[in-house]
């Protein structure tokens, strides 16, 4: 994570959660109750890709990863965002499935489509 936040333009948000814009956006931000309509895909610090969605999808922000919560609160509708994730902010000590160990940091690439309070 040290490496990444010495990159350009890197951002860091609340919790450690490191951000960079890759597009701006200009629309409303989402609050902790909303719902978010998303693009993204994850991948582990290694490149590998866990997750992705193949069309927009709905979440309800107090139903994600707390790292997901937190920057999509910061994120203006429009906007497309590379984030790294620390493990305490994602699936800490349990991890998730087979792809995603105890304590992984987690990477997204993902776009706030659309908002609704």
């Amino acid at each position: 994570m040290d490496s990444e936040k010495a990159k350009p333009g890197v951002k860091v948000l609340a919790d450690g959660i490191l951000m960079t814009e890759l597009t701006p956006g200009t629309g409303p931000k989402p609050d902790v109750n909303g719902r978010v309509e998303v693009r993204y895909v994850g991948r582990l610090p290694d490149g590998t890709i866990f997750d992705q969605s193949a069309q927009p999808q709905w979440f309800r922000l107090d139903s994600v990863i707390s790292g997901w919560t937190t920057a999509l609160q910061n994120m203006p509708t429009g906007a497309k965002w590379r984030l790294v994730i620390p493990s305490d902010q994602a699936y800490g000590a349990e991890g998730a499935g087979d792809l995603i160990d105890p304590f992984t940091p987690l990477v997204f690439e993902i776009e706030l489509v659309a908002v609704s309070q």
